[in-house]
């Protein structure tokens, strides 16, 4: 369900915060970006209230050839990258975004794919039981989508009854600019965005290309910006709903959050390191998981694969398996978080190695069972993990056992006795 999305009042929000708030770090700037969140939804729901008079629309940039070939020149400098053919360009209405959406989604995954995957998240904690994740992910994208680019259609889509501000339009088709950009110079379709055992990995690549797109757009935006317009571009934001990002699992939202922040960070840590060479680098050897993401040394200085570990699959006729993939760090980090908050839960996160889990499912609807088996940089962060998932489980009420075995831990959890029957060590 990974795809090239412009989230805009996401991205615009990060880009338009970074230019004034540059030294923030990470722990504090995901509390304060959420904090704003929530305070630009409130906002909006004031100047509703107050019905406050909005401008015409401004003129979409992408209808003008000589604007989109104005755009396309500065975007392609700053990036330091060429065009190498015309850019397709594809108007559709806002209203056909969700059919559209879910048209991709079941291009990609099954109705039973998606169920299970949902009950997977579920299973090790990440989201509520009972979570619709089809229709959490859907609205989420159908509410904040701006613009997006599709890798296997090379087409760059735009929404014709939908305009921001002259400035905040064209710096979210530079964005989209920089997708396409990617795409002609290193083949997007060759990154793992589809790999459905791979949580970590997809993640990884998406933060890659969208670092990379809100980077050069909040370059394109600072050197385009007119002051004079300033104010009515933050009275745009203002008037963007955010009520289902509100409402969303905050593991879905921070995922959604992830490409765009972290990736932003990783991106100018390449740049600093070692300019547009380090970036364009990048890739052609991409990150491979969001620990590479979350500490750009470990990719630039010290890069290695996670650990590959693998699960026996359950013997019995009882247990279906649903659920096979990985976690990551960041996963780890947002779990972890619920009963240790989180300082603490990036203190134990970021000794990470590698994991792989199996959840499965007794019957229709049926309780469910994980197996999770994680790998250490050492045995104090082993130990340190095994603590606090315990003590995650007992904050869930979930019945877990965990072995430790050096700097490997593995846990089997399930709220069925039957299961530690078969899912012996």
């Amino acid at each position: 369900m990974k795809k090239i999305f412009c989230l805009a009042f996401l991205i615009l929000l990060v880009a338009l915060g970074y230019l004034a708030w540059q030294n923030v770090q990470l722990g504090q700037q995901v509390r304060v970006l959420r904090e704003t969140v929530a305070q630009l939804e409130k906002e909006r729901r004031e100047l509703q209230q107050q019905k406050v008079d909005a401008k015409a629309p401004a003129a979409k940039p992408e209808a003008s050839a000589s604007v989109r070939q104005e755009i396309e020149q500065r975007t392609s400098e700053l990036r330091g990258l060429q065009f190498k053919r015309p850019v397709n360009y594809k108007m559709i209405d806002r209203a056909g975004l969700r059919e559209f959406l879910i048209k991709k989604v079941k291009e990609q995954y099954t109705d039973q794919e998606i169920r299970d995957y949902g009950r997977s998240l579920a299973t090790l904690g990440l989201v509520p039981e009972g979570t619709d994740l089809m229709g959490a992910m859907i609205s989420l994208y159908d509410e904040q989508v701006g613009a997006f680019y599709l890798p296997e259609e090379r087409s760059l889509y735009t929404f014709k009854d939908q305009s921001w501000t002259s400035g905040l339009d064209k710096m979210l088709l530079s964005h989209e600019l920089t997708h396409a950009l990617q795409d002609q110079n290193f083949d997007l379709t060759k990154f793992p965005l589809k790999v459905k055992d791979n949580d970590d990995l997809a993640l990884a690549s998406a933060a890659l290309m969208e670092g990379d797109a809100t980077v050069l757009m909040t370059r394109f935006y600072a050197e385009n910006a007119d002051s004079a317009q300033m104010i009515g571009d933050v009275t745009a934001l203002l008037g963007q709903n955010t009520a289902k990002l509100q409402a969303a699992p905050p593991y879905l939202r921070d995922m959604l959050l992830f490409p765009y922040v972290q990736g932003q960070q990783f991106v100018m840590a390449l740049s600093v390191a070692g300019g547009t060479d380090a970036l364009n680098d990048a890739f052609r050897h991409p990150p491979v998981s969001t620990q590479q993401i979350l500490h750009p040394e470990k990719f630039l200085h010290d890069r290695r694969n996670p650990e590959s570990l693998t699960l026996p699959r359950l013997d019995s006729k009882d247990w279906r398996l649903i659920g096979n993939n990985v976690v990551g760090e960041f996963g780890i980090r947002s779990l972890l978080e619920q009963s240790l908050g989180l300082f603490e839960a990036l203190q134990v996160a970021q000794g990470w190695i590698g994991d792989r889990y199996n959840v499965y499912e007794r019957g229709t609807n049926g309780p469910t069972a994980l197996v999770w088996i994680t790998a250490w940089d050492d045995e104090q962060h082993a130990a340190a993990f095994e603590d606090a998932y315990k003590g995650l489980a007992q904050k869930r009420g979930v019945t877990a056992r965990s072995n430790r075995d050096g700097v490997r831990v593995t846990i089997r959890q399930s709220s069925d006795e039957s299961f530690f029957a078969v899912a012996h060590e």
